[in-house]
């Protein structure tokens, strides 16, 4: 049964200025960052990047351009640039956790996540109490494949913020993928109870109620997530499963049916209709659906076909 990841880095677009050391009063500089964070704010990013320049023509040593056009540049998913300006930053205040934390969202979306770990870690070692860290710090994990230490992480993450959804969604798949289901249900409907708008949380808890056996309460979470996203392929597909191991064999078939009729070149489609027509008595069907299959390069229906349709 497939479950469902959805990776939800908050990259906080933080415009607003952290660094005020040496702006105590109005100067062209300070005019320049403020104009700049306006200008990002109305998604006129070039404009917002030329002020940011200008301020730092003015003055090297202050961190706010720098900080600000490193946010703007992650807006544009120029990464590398980001990267450079959050780096400045932490040469020039390295006691300030938010330049390390934007850093290594920036690292982790260039899928550099063992670097991006260490200075989600060292965000951490500055400000204790940082839930978004944690919580990045945790999928930055879970793409690693540590699941136990990434459950930890959001575990510690919902510690500093109690409604979190998305810390108790990921940390349900962390379970989920170290098999203990019962648990990741919990934490998949905890998420549901704080945000009933995410169809992952429900596809994510049907899987992990399949995983666990109980078909007919996953058969439930499958068709609300069909009902907020009909033409979704995977809840569909798991829907359809757990009918047939319900031996619920004409509803499968209907439900795969209506796959093919959405999705006519998803081969694992064919595959399964094929297993369900023969549990219905078609071994005709079976055999057409297989031979289908098999010419999308279905090895599995190549197999059918072979025991089944000589």
């Amino acid at each position: 049964m497939k479950d469902f990841q959805i990776r939800l880095i908050l990259l906080v677009f933080c415009l607003l200025a952290f660094f005020y050391s040496g702006f105590s009063q109005k100067t062209p500089q300070k005019e320049l960052v403020e104009s700049g964070i306006t200008k990002a704010k109305l998604g006129d990013f070039k404009a917002a990047i030329s002020d940011f320049n200008r301020a730092i023509v003015f003055d090297s040593s202050e961190v706010e351009p720098y900080f600000n056009r490193g946010i703007v540049f992650s807006e544009l998913k120029d990464y590398q640039a980001a990267i450079s300006d959050f780096t400045k930053v932490i040469r020039l205040k390295p006691m300030y956790p938010e330049p390390y934390y934007n850093r290594a969202l920036a690292k982790d979306y260039l899928g550099d996540h063992q670097s991006a770990i260490s200075d989600y870690i060292k965000a951490i070692s500055l400000k204790a109490d940082y839930p978004e860290a944690y919580y990045n710090l945790g999928l930055a994990r879970f793409d690693l494949g540590a699941y136990n230490e990434a459950q930890n992480d959001f575990t510690r993450a919902i510690q500093y913020r109690p409604v979190f959804a998305e810390a108790f969604y990921n940390r349900g798949l962390c379970r989920f993928q170290m098999k203990d289901y019962q648990t990741a249900i919990r934490d998949f409907s905890e998420a549901i109870r704080m945000d009933t708008s995410v169809s992952d949380y429900f596809s994510s808890r049907g899987a992990a109620k399949a995983a666990a056996g109980d078909f007919e309460d996953a058969l439930a979470d499958f068709s609300i997530t069909i009902s907020m996203n009909p033409e979704t392929l995977n809840p569909r597909m798991n829907k359809a499963l757990a009918l047939m191991y319900l031996k619920r064999y004409p509803e499968a078939l209907a439900e795969y049916d209506q796959i093919i009729g959405l999705f006519p070149e998803e081969a694992e489609a064919f595959t399964k209709r094929g297993v369900a027509r023969q549990y219905n008595g078609d071994n005709k069907g079976a055999c057409e659906d297989w031979k289908e299959a098999s010419l999308m390069n279905s090895e599995k229906s190549k197999e059918y076909l072979l025991k089944f349709c000589q």
